[in-house]
């Protein structure tokens, strides 16, 4: 069945847009950002890939800052703490 990221993640200004996109063997997650707006610190306690579908954000993990654009993924280990600040609108994927 085919879907859109952009038609089922609208983005909202008040808040960044999470949805949970899955099927019984993984969990996709799929996130909406307005510039500007932040995933606060957290971890997750599985291993997890972030893809940027369109946009720009900062993935910042360890002291260190990442700048991912439109085709880029990243690879987040367990148990790491992490933050995205999203540097313009953007749609992306956490796959777990």
């Amino acid at each position: 069945m085919k879907h859109t990221l952009n038609e089922e993640i609208k983005l909202n200004p008040e808040s960044k847009t999470v949805k949970v996109l899955s099927n019984p063997s993984f969990k996709l997650i799929g996130l909406g950002f307005k510039k500007d707006q932040i995933l606060e610190k957290h971890t997750t306690p599985t291993p997890a890939i972030l893809i940027v579908q369109d946009g720009s954000v900062d993935f910042n993990m360890q002291g260190k800052t990442y700048a991912l654009k439109a085709g880029d993924y990243f690879e987040i280990p367990a148990n790491v703490e992490h933050e995205v600040l999203a540097k313009e609108d953007s749609h992306l994927y956490l796959v777990k």
